[in-house]
């Protein structure tokens, strides 16, 4: 049996794992999107638990201390609109086409300005519906991303909902001022788990007094 942890060696392994993300997430920014991969692993050793393994805020008894800063936007049961995207923004660009990206810091409409929430609502509750009317949570985002394709394991089999959502214009299309229906570029995925790793270090950046 091993010796157990010292709360200051788990410290100094969030201080290691918020650096990962800060680089990861510059990475990100500066256009490589498969960078996201490596957030979603860093979020799941930070935040997933199984009956296996404990997550690193557990291990700390931090996770249900914080309260998440909540940037996703909800779904309209009166929207007859298929896709309901909660975490990503659309744009044009240039006037040619059009893409997805993550709002991070930008000033949000009032549907997505909310009280931070608790983990087990922040993690779990489902804001994202796609086309196929597949739903997701930020759990099923950074998950995906670690589990199934690439982060850290290759599933074997393609993931038909990640397929549809990142890789088909699973979040629908949008018209430029001229009437044209134009696809959107970029994962929605990858993009969503850029947003999740946003709110996350905001989230510790509110609980500096916890984090000693």
């Amino acid at each position: 049996m091993g010796v157990q942890r010292s709360r200051a060696d788990l410290l100094e392994m969030l201080d290691e794992n918020v650096a990962f993300l800060r680089a990861s997430a510059a990475s990100f920014d500066a256009g490589f999107e498969a960078e996201a991969k490596r957030l979603a692993v860093t979020l799941r050793v930070l935040l997933h638990d199984t009956a296996s393994s404990h997550s690193l805020l557990d291990q700390l008894g931090l996770k249900d201390r914080l309260a998440y800063v909540d940037t996703a936007s909800r779904i309209n049961p009166h929207n007859l609109l298929p896709a309901a995207p909660a975490l990503v923004l659309m744009r044009m660009t240039s006037g040619v086409g059009a893409d997805y990206f993550a709002p991070l810091d930008i000033p949000l409409p009032p549907s997505r300005i909310h009280p931070p929430a608790p983990f087990s609502s922040w993690w779990t509750d489902e804001h994202t519906r796609d086309t196929s009317g597949a739903l997701w949570s930020r759990r099923k985002f950074v998950l995906t991303m670690s589990n199934k394709e690439g982060g850290a394991h290759v599933d074997p089999h393609l993931n038909s909902a990640y397929e549809n959502l990142a890789r088909q214009n699973g979040m629908g299309y949008i018209s430029n001022a001229s009437g044209e229906t134009l696809p959107l570029d970029g994962n929605v995925v990858a993009i969503s788990v850029r947003q999740i790793a946003h709110e996350f270090m905001k989230t510790l950046d509110a609980h500096q007094d916890l984090l000693s």
